[in-house]
């Protein structure tokens, strides 16, 4: 989710039976010099429902996921929503619910033969859903929409830590270093033939299976439509921002995620950010340790 922005607080249904929260589908703080970078998006146009259909329709729709779902303890929090642990009432499936403050009607889509509004985080995880599904990629199980709120119903995998947690508790080998970031770049590629571009791909929105070394891509909330064209808003992490960025005010999709990937890497195999402040960043001088293979 991203991060800078209000936070909120969304208070589960109440109910007898609470599900036990796991270290999994969290928000993360992001405890370094990095902040995330809001976007101003385009405004698009949509047809828009009248409000009294709008109201009716999210309330029969809030109805709906509370008569499906119990709700447990949360899991995370962060700038812009929460998230809780769930399960499906039909079948005992357990989920990770997460709550997201309604987006203003900017980042609302219509995707090509659909002719229903999607908030833009909705839409791009249907699209990296689509059958055949990357296991790589949180699947998106369902997805409602109240007059304050977007819920999202997500897989919640088991066990699982998120990376950022998981690189601080143990020392990471360049070989098992190597594994995560083969499945990340595969994860982004996926992500890349279904026209969507992630733009915040970093430990924490990796969620990690400590005994198989398995990997999740998690949060679409920074995410856009892949176009060709050059980006000129930025939405994202501040120590992931590329060079092109910070001196032009434009970047590309294809090399930001590059660039991303290598500021990615070198903590996992370093421990420590590779670049504080922007003029690092443009200079793109780096230190190797010498513990490090050639």
């Amino acid at each position: 989710m991203r991060r800078g922005s209000e936070e909120m607080d969304v208070k589960p249904e109440k109910t007898d039976t609470c599900v036990e929260a796991t270290p999994c589908m969290t928000t993360k703080k992001r405890e370094r010099n990095s902040v995330a970078v809001p976007c101003e998006r385009p405004e698009k146009k949509v047809k828009k429902r009248t409000e009294k259909e709008e109201t009716n329709v999210k309330t029969e729709k809030r109805a709906d996921f509370f008569s499906r779902y119990i709700l447990g303890r949360l899991l995370g929090k962060g700038g812009c929503g929460a998230v809780h642990a769930g399960v499906r009432k039909s079948d005992g499936k357990k989920v990770a619910v997460k709550f997201m403050r309604k987006p203003g009607n900017d980042t609302y889509i219509t995707l090509p033969g659909d002719t229903r509004r999607l908030p833009l985080e909705v839409a791009l995880m249907k699209l990296v859903c689509e059958p055949p599904h990357c296991p790589l990629v949180i699947e998106l199980v369902e997805w409602h929409e109240t007059s304050t709120h977007v819920i999202l119903v997500l897989e919640r995998p088991e066990p699982c830590t998120d990376l950022f947690d998981y690189c601080e508790n143990n020392t990471m080998s360049e070989s098992v270093a190597r594994i995560i970031t083969r499945q990340v770049i595969h994860a982004a590629c996926h992500c890349s033939d279904r026209d969507v571009f992630h733009r915040d791909i970093k430990e924490e929105n990796i969620l990690l299976n400590p005994l198989t070394l398995e990997i999740k891509l998690i949060d679409f909330g920074c995410g856009d439509l892949l176009k060709d064209t050059p980006y000129t808003e930025y939405a994202g992490t501040k120590a992931f921002r590329p060079p092109k960025w910070i001196v032009k005010r434009e970047y590309e999709a294809e090399p930001a995620t590059v660039w991303g990937f290598g500021v990615f890497l070198y903590h996992l195999v370093c421990g420590e950010e590779l670049f504080c402040e922007d003029k690092d960043i443009v200079n793109g001088h780096v230190d190797f340790p010498d513990h490090l293979s050639e």
